[in-house]
């Protein structure tokens, strides 16, 4: 398996999709993944917590949402 600079595996090699194909090829181990994830740091304490809409739930960060009034040709 080839690695980046200091044994670390690089970005490309952790993108979701290049993985899934190294992992098929046999390029890159999934124990080779497990320990890159393992080391790293647990930051939960300092993440700080977003309020996103998802109008695809039906729920809304904000409240509802007034859509504005158009014209016949789409024009407030």
């Amino acid at each position: 398996m080839t690695v980046g600079e200091k044994g670390k595996l690089t970005e490309l090699q952790l993108d979701r999709r290049v993985r899934e194909r190294l992992l098929a090829s046999g390029t890159l181990s999934a124990g080779t993944i497990e320990a890159h994830l393992g080391g790293l740091p647990d930051l939960e304490e300092q993440a700080e917590g977003i309020a996103v809409d998802q109008p695809a739930l039906g729920a809304s960060a904000q409240g509802s949402r007034v859509e504005p009034e158009l014209d016949d040709e789409g024009a407030e």
